[in-house]
């Protein structure tokens, strides 16, 4: 195969978006993927207002929406089973729900369409590269070795990339290597159109329990999007299982028990490694990684979604500058970590403050949930003024 200026490892959100913005550039793109779209991902299914406008970009946020559930409102339960519930105002957007299964699909066929190169089926396992620059990407296809050559490497193949790992991007610091369960339960009761965190006692370190409305049923109940989102290091502390944590919850806990009691698990629990915050540089010479292969889920919340697509449209426009001048050394592409903190630094010092000072003790779980109720105004940035805290101005950018 001919050689190609941009290989893109890995077709989900952040890969199929930096494969969309490559391709508007004029950039020569192979994008290619271990799996056949549609294909699940591991997630919440949480789509975020700061996505839309890479969506309305790509053309595609109407048919994102249209195939989504809406979400009206964030609601919070504390260790002692209080509830908060703070719904968006006219003006905000709400937040949808949307199975990655899908929603991945839609990106992917954006990108895919642009008229990109595409290749499927290939499971890649390392970073080709000749005196100390990548220059390539060897990988399994169709049962044989396969090596595929390019002046620039994009990774995007996850949490578990061991391309990632072989880079030396991968994160390994306990008490921000998260773990998420995830699982689909129809029957879900006292729950409708808000997505729910329930911060029960067991948890430290922002851990929670999330239930995400994906639909209704005639009775009623609602069909979610259930999981537990934990740190390693709390999780080695508890000595349990992710699968056991969910069913303490349910069986040990009244929220648990009117939420999951008399629900019914739709297919099976799956879990799988989140590496957050993003604490170190994420490119060498000939090489970048977006979304949750570069470690960027937020420390806080759990979610990889936008950061991935934002990601992804970066190191697009970091490709090309880099292409146009050929250049591929690590140092010109110190520019993506510049631009990187430029848009997402303050995203990430924001949720650093939610986990430090709001969601990752229970006593301050309990101090915002009676914020919220007494009417404390601003929601979570009004509890952490009132604190003497500030957040960052803006803290999430999709420039």
């Amino acid at each position: 195969m001919r050689k190609h200026s941009v290989i893109i490892v890995g077709g989900g959100l952040g890969g199929a978006t930096c494969a969309f913005f490559c391709s508007k550039l004029g950039l020569d793109v192979l994008m290619v993927e271990k799996d056949q779209f549609p294909r699940d991902k591991i997630c919440g299914d949480g789509l975020q207002a700061p996505m839309y406008p890479i969506l309305k970009e790509m053309g595609i946020l109407d048919d994102v929406l249209a195939v989504s559930f809406p979400n009206n409102g964030l609601a919070y339960v504390d260790s002692r089973k209080e509830r908060a519930v703070m719904y968006f105002p006219p003006e905000i957007p709400p937040h949808y729900s949307c199975p990655r299964y899908i929603y991945d699909a839609i990106v992917n066929k954006a990108a895919v369409d642009t008229g990109i190169d595409y290749m499927d089926n290939f499971e890649a396992l390392e970073v080709i590269t000749r005196r100390g620059q990548a220059c390539g990407v060897r990988g399994l296809y169709n049962g044989s070795l396969l090596d595929l050559e390019c002046d620039l490497v994009i990774l995007a193949n996850g949490s578990h990339s061991m391309l990632s790992r072989q880079m030396g991007f991968y994160e390994e610091d306990p008490d921000y290597v998260f773990y998420g369960l995830r699982g689909y339960f129809d029957g879900v009761r006292g729950i409708k159109d808000e997505s729910e965190f329930v911060y029960a006692d067991i948890f430290r370190d922002g851990g929670y329990v999330w239930l995400f409305p994906e639909g209704r049923s005639e009775d009623g109940t609602t069909r979610c999007n259930v999981g537990v989102f934990i740190t390693e290091a709390n999780l080695k502390d508890l000595d349990m299982t992710m699968e056991e944590i969910l069913w303490w919850w349910r069986d040990n806990t009244k929220t648990g028990d009117q939420r999951l009691g008399k629900a019914n698990l739709v297919g099976k629990l799956e879990g799988w490694r989140l590496p957050t915050g993003k604490h170190q540089a994420v490119h060498s010479a000939g090489v970048m990684a977006v979304g949750d292969a570069g470690n960027m889920i937020d420390q806080c919340y759990g979610g990889g979604a936008g950061t991935a697509m934002i990601s992804g449209k970066i190191a697009a426009g970091i490709a090309s500058e880099a292409v146009k001048a050929n250049d591929f050394s690590k140092e010109f592409l110190n520019k993506y970590e510049d631009t990187i903190e430029k848009v997402l630094g303050s995203f990430f010092e924001g949720v650093q403050i939610w986990r430090d000072h709001l969601f990752g003790k229970p006593e301050t779980v309990i101090e915002f949930v009676d914020y919220v109720n007494s009417g404390g105004p601003g929601a979570m940035t009004g509890y952490l003024m009132s604190k003497g805290i500030e957040l960052p101005a803006e803290p999430y950018s999709s420039k």
